[in-house]
């Protein structure tokens, strides 16, 4: 008798809680992320824009050449415009991918969720090219769109990036080198990146 009282108080007791019950599950990570392996240079820059539209900064960073190991010609650099050199001197000096993280966390920090920067690359093309370097030249124009962010409305300039491979066969940008365009009333990539470095 006293088995069977126990028994309906546990069936009692199992069947008022939910611990039992199934949940709604949650909703999966909506963080897109479109990168593929950098099996070539042209996927470096397709890798390079999407983490600017999809605010990526893991992706971000994949794209450059990792770390400050190495002899100087394996390390990263940048190399402002002109303009942003001269009014950001001390910032850019010892430019390396923890400055590039940190300016582009910042950066992508101002923008609203629910919007996101443009990036558009004009008079494309790779010059210079050998087994396992190229150099690919572009203008190009990027929108935060974040009009109440203060960051400004867009930015304009010439980009240069070395690229090379690495014996795993992928490819990264080793050298970034900016240039503001001449004529153009907008301020360049630098001085963006500059903005947001500290």
């Amino acid at each position: 008798m006293r088995c069977f009282i126990v028994c309906v108080l546990f069936a009692v007791v199992c069947c008022s809680c939910t611990i039992f019950t199934t949940r709604t599950p949650e909703p999966p990570d909506t963080r897109r992320s479109s990168f593929q392996p950098p099996t070539s240079t042209q996927v470096v820059i397709s890798n390079l824009q999407a983490a600017i539209r999809e605010k990526n900064i893991e992706n971000y960073i994949q794209c450059l050449v990792a770390g400050d190991s190495g002899t100087a010609q394996q390390r990263y650099s940048f190399e402002p415009s002109a303009e942003a050199a001269a009014r950001f001197a001390s910032v850019f000096i010892g430019w390396n991918v923890v400055k590039e993280r940190q300016s582009f966390t910042a950066f992508t920090a101002k923008i609203p969720a629910m919007s996101a920067p443009t990036i558009q690359l004009t008079n494309d093309r790779f010059e210079l090219m050998s087994p396992d370097s190229v150099v690919f030249v572009a203008d190009y124009l990027i929108r935060p769109n974040a009009p109440q962010s203060g960051i400004g409305t867009e930015f304009a300039g010439r980009m240069r990036l070395s690229i090379v491979s690495f014996a795993n066969g992928f490819w990264a940008i080793r050298r970034w080198t900016d240039q503001a365009l001449p004529q153009s009333q907008s301020a360049s990539w630098s001085v963006l990146k500059a903005q947001f470095a500290n």
